[in-house]
């Protein structure tokens, strides 16, 4: 079906991001179909980034709208400013240090044409340094979402089962939305360690709406910079080494073959389940099915856990893993 888009718009949010913007830009005004609307969100950057969003809404006039914060927000809240700003029919997510393939725009159209039903897609990355040097990985191993994963998720239930057991699969980075959808997404929730990719992500498998492009799209530069930087490199490093990124316990659990001498491993993390499910549910109305069977999940982990270890050491455990 034929997409009536008569504007795409990115929101781009910036914060010191000087010494990448100007490649980020480049890649996003030079796509094999062109982005009319570009909502920059800048968070009182102290660097030259101003000074470039400024050159570059100058030489391309009617593109740019760029506000400048009077205030540090924080990334949750200068995307959920930027998203309501853009006006575009299909909405693309950026940060200010990436890079976009020339025909990014190009495909995720075509994603949207083909499956109507998808409100929000998302894409595969590969990886760049601060010197653009390819770093040999992609960002789906790195995030657990591998090809077995994919072929476990191509059902678009089991890919909401994924996404609320592993709600990190998903980066903003590579994220599109419908503007039809935006008004679910918005304001972003604030809970404990979800973030706003994850928050939209979760939204849109929650409608049974949410795609994806088997397919690396930018290139997602590593950083000294980045929250995430370090915590990815020790991934990328565990991945080469032949250290395969789903552990046994995933993959026991999305088959269903966990057995009870395992579920004891599994108690603290299945309760921040449920504690998730609960957050949740104060937005959203979470598909019945799937709740129950997350709690249930949590119960027979609860039952094996109080047979296996006295009370005492129950207590401890669980306040440690309540402080961590």
């Amino acid at each position: 079906m034929k997409l009536k888009c008569d504007i795409i718009s990115v929101a781009l949010c910036t914060y010191n991001g000087g010494q990448f913007l100007q490649r980020q830009l480049d890649s996003i005004l030079h796509q094999t179909v062109p982005v009319n609307e570009i909502v920059v969100v800048d968070d009182v950057s102290t660097d030259n980034t101003i000074s470039i969003l400024d050159d570059y809404a100058a030489k391309y006039p009617g593109i740019f709208n760029i506000i400048k914060n009077k205030k540090n927000t924080g990334a949750r809240k200068n995307f959920e400013k930027a998203l309501s700003l853009c006006k575009g029919d299909i909405i693309f997510l950026s940060d200010h240090d990436d890079s976009w393939s020339g025909f990014k725009v190009q495909k995720v159209i075509a994603h949207f044409e083909a499956h109507p039903e998808d409100k929000v897609v998302f894409t595969n990355a590969s990886f760049i340094d601060e010197n653009d040097q390819v770093i040999p990985s992609l960002l789906w191993d790195v995030n657990m979402f591998t090809k077995e994963m994919r072929e476990f998720t191509a059902d678009k239930k089991n890919l909401l089962r994924f996404m609320l057991k592993y709600n990190k699969i998903v980066t903003g980075a590579t994220v599109a939305i419908r503007k039809d959808f935006v008004d679910k997404i918005l304001p972003f929730r604030l809970m404990h360690k979800l973030w706003h990719d994850a928050w939209i992500a979760i939204v849109a498998a929650n409608h049974f709406a949410l795609g994806y492009i088997d397919e690396p799209l930018i290139q997602y530069r590593l950083h000294r910079k980045q929250q995430v930087g370090w915590l990815y490199i020790q991934k990328i490093n565990r991945i080469m080494e032949g250290i395969d990124p789903v552990p046994d316990l995933v993959r026991k659990e999305m088959n269903n073959t966990v057995e009870e001498s395992e579920l004891v491993e599994l108690v603290h993390i299945r309760r921040k389940r449920v504690r998730l499910i609960k957050r949740l549910s104060r937005f959203i109305q979470l598909d019945k099915q799937i709740a129950d069977e997350i709690r249930e999940e949590c119960r027979l982990a609860e039952k094996a856990y109080i047979r296996t270890k006295s009370f005492p050491v129950r207590l401890v455990e669980t306040f440690r893993k309540m402080f961590k």
